[in-house]
């Protein structure tokens, strides 16, 4: 197998519908990375602003996730993950997030 930067994409979590997402729901992403060498560094951004732990807000990152608890509209936006391996660093597509009020009504 040859050398290369990481091949990266980003997803968000199978069982959620990226349509019916609203404000207190739990959110998680999946950054699938194919890399060989094995990566050594994974980045994530929420509209380019770098992402970090921080359990107490709710934002969880694990080895290749990122879990959103009680998202709020503040959290929908475009969201990337970028793998570092020796060979260079790939960044995912961008998967935009969108927060729907918890309190919309539908239209009869």
């Amino acid at each position: 197998m040859f050398a290369d930067p990481p091949l990266v994409t980003l997803q968000l979590g199978n069982e959620l519908n990226p349509d019916t997402i609203k404000e207190n729901d739990d959110v998680y992403f999946e950054c699938n990375i194919r890399a060989n060498p094995k990566e050594y560094k994974i980045t994530w951004f929420h509209n380019n602003a770098t992402v970090t732990q921080n359990m107490s807000s709710g934002v969880i990152l694990s080895t290749h996730s990122l879990v959103l608890q009680g998202v709020s509209r503040h959290d929908g936006g475009r969201y990337t993950c970028l793998a570092a391996n020796s060979k260079g660093e790939t960044a995912s597509k961008a998967v935009n997030l969108r927060v729907q009020c918890k309190y919309t009504v539908a239209v009869l």
